[in-house]
This record gives structure tokens, sequence and C-alpha cells, in this order.
């Protein structure tokens, strides 16, 4: 299959690495390296110059042993000869070996050099973070610096890994964080998703959009351009809700015991309309589970009873119940410990 690897976040690498390296520090260090790697071509050079010295003075012994052989013995004047051409031959070579190393390392560092060196780091630093340098005068930088990089994807840790190798050998790792992909970008964060789970135990849609607002919270559509004032509403809680397969607040208030209209009525022994009467004015509790229905919690105890509206207004009951519900339990001889 093909793959991809995204810039930017390459980019940015490759470019704080370089302006880790490039500090005067590491230019005086480099400097440091270089000299001893000149007096190391220098101790080369002069090795080279005493198998010179030494391929000479043997080539000249080989030229004087033919001039005085008899020219009459062919057989030992051609065996003197070939003698000679090989220590010819030797000495040759023994030049032409100083000559390529003497052009491998010819540069000298001298005080203005030095200097230019040490001030080129910010030079460097500072074209580099430039905006208006174009970008092939960014690879000419780092064609400079670095050998090459080598780029190893791991899709699914979501990272790239970067084995970069400096011109002087060194090798040194990067590991960068993949961009996410389109979908990826727009997904609303798990954070979130847990968030709404535990609010609808306790809040309907319209409800649970207004607290995730209110807290800061955004979808996952700003990423859009043009979304970033994006906000929750009713209709998006319900998509999530719908789209991670969260329990709704209906089964959730279900499972705490709760009744529906009608069999609150059968329960209590009341009308339908009378339910949502005792509800209204606080005798059973109502949880709504949209913003249109909605489930009755039935206390175990102290149930309310059904009595004439006219002689006992469900004003005055309804205040009255809040009333015991609130005042605290005379204690009993026992629950005093009295014996």
């Amino acid at each position: 299959m093909c793959q991809s690897i995204a810039g930017p976040p390459v980019d940015e690498a490759i470019g704080m690495l370089i302006a880790e390296q490039m500090t005067p520090a590491a230019v005086e260090l480099a400097l440091e390296v270089r000299k001893e790697i000149q007096a190391r071509h220098e101790e080369a050079d002069r090795l080279r110059c005493r198998a010179i010295e030494r391929a000479q003075t043997e080539a000249e012994l080989a030229q004087r042993r033919f001039m005085l052989v008899d020219p009459s013995n062919r057989l030992v004047a051609d065996t003197l000869e070939g003698e000679w051409n090989e220590k010819l031959r030797t000495l040759a070579s023994a030049r032409e070996e100083r000559e390529r190393g003497r052009e491998h390392d010819q540069f000298i560092l001298d005080k203005a050099v030095h200097e230019r060196l040490v001030a080129m780091t910010a030079d460097f630093n500072q074209l580099w973070k430039d905006p208006d340098t174009p970008s092939r005068e960014r690879k000419r930088l780092l064609a400079h610096i670095i050998e090459d990089v080598t780029l190893l994807k791991l899709p699914a840790e979501g990272t790239t890994k970067l084995h970069v190798r400096f011109k002087g050998g060194k090798i040194q790792t990067l590991t960068t964080m993949n961009p996410k992909s389109s979908p990826q970008q727009i997904k609303t964060k798990p954070s979130i998703i847990e968030l709404v789970d535990r609010l609808l135990d306790d809040y309907i849609y319209p409800e649970i959009a207004e607290i995730l607002n209110e807290q800061g919270h955004r979808p996952g559509g700003t990423a859009r351009r043009g979304c970033q004032d994006a906000r929750f509403t009713p209709l998006k809680v319900a998509y999530l809700i719908h789209e991670y397969k969260l329990r709704s607040r209906y089964d959730r208030l279900r499972q705490r015991g709760m009744l529906t209209r009608q069999e609150a009525a059968v329960h209590l022994n009341i009308s339908e309309q009378t339910v949502a009467r005792w509800a209204k004015f606080g005798l059973i509790t109502r949880h709504a589970y949209n913003g249109h229905y909605s489930l009755y919690e039935i206390a175990d105890g102290d149930l309310p009873q059904k009595q004439c509206s006219r002689w006992n207004p469900l004003e005055d009951r309804a205040a009255a119940y809040r009333q015991m519900q609130t005042e605290p339990r005379t204690s009993t001889g026992e629950e005093r410990g009295v014996v």
C-alpha cells in the first residue's frame, strides 16, 4: 500500500534539532576536534614522507646496481632492470598517495575563519527561522550539516521515527507525532463522552448541552474551517449518545424503579391527570427523560392518599408533605437507649 508521511512535523523536528546543534559551544567543540584531526593528518603526512624517502633510496640503489652490471650479461641486466622499474613504481605510488592525502584535508583554520564560524551560528539560526527564507535555501543549509535522514512511520503508535545522520557520522533519533486524519480531527474527545455519560443520570439533552457549553467544551466539528464558534445543542448531544451507544436516560430511570404515568396511576389508584397534578405540586417526584415526557418516582412509604381537593387543597397538602419530609423524626425510647 502507498504510504505517506506529513512533512510539517518532520520539518519542525529537524529545525529544532539544527537550532540545538548550531550553537557557539558546538562550533568551538567542532573546531577543537578539527585541530585534533589536523594534527593526525600532519603525522600521517610525515609517515608518508618517510615512505617516499625509503622508496627513493631503494630506487637509487637499484639504479646503481643496474648501472654497474656488465652489459654482456643480459640475464643479470634484465633482472636488475626489472627491480629498478619496480622500485620506481613504488616511489611513484608513494608520491601519489601523499598528494591524495594532502588534497583530502588541505583546509587550515586561521583566527579569522575561527571567529567567522562562531558568528555563523547566530546567522544560521536567524536565517533558518526567517519565514521569508525559501525552502530550497533551507535544504542547502541542511546539506552542509546532515548527510541523510531515515523516516520510519509507526501507524499503530501514531508516531514517526527520524534517524538523522550528520556529516561527521553522528546519528541521532527523533520521534514526532503523526497529525490526525480529518475524521480524527473532528472526533469528539473521549473525556466529553465520559462526561455526557455521567450527566445522563440527572439531566436531559438540553440541560446537558447547556452544561457542556458553560464548562467551555466544544464539539469535535470545531476543527473544521469556519466552525470555531460551534456549540453543543440537544441534537448534537443526542447524536453522541446514539453514536457511542450510551445508555439512554429513559433506561437509567427505569432501572432505578421509575414508573410511567399509567403505571403510577395504577399504583396509587388515581387517574393519570391526578398523577400529573400531584407531580406538579410536589406530592410525588417527576423525572424528565426528554423535553416532553417524564417518569415518576413513588416512595416506598408515606404514600399520598386521594382526598377531596375542595376541602384540602393540593397547595396545602404539598406544603404539609414537604414539611413532614424535612422535619426530623422523634426518636423512640429504644432509639434513645431507654430500656
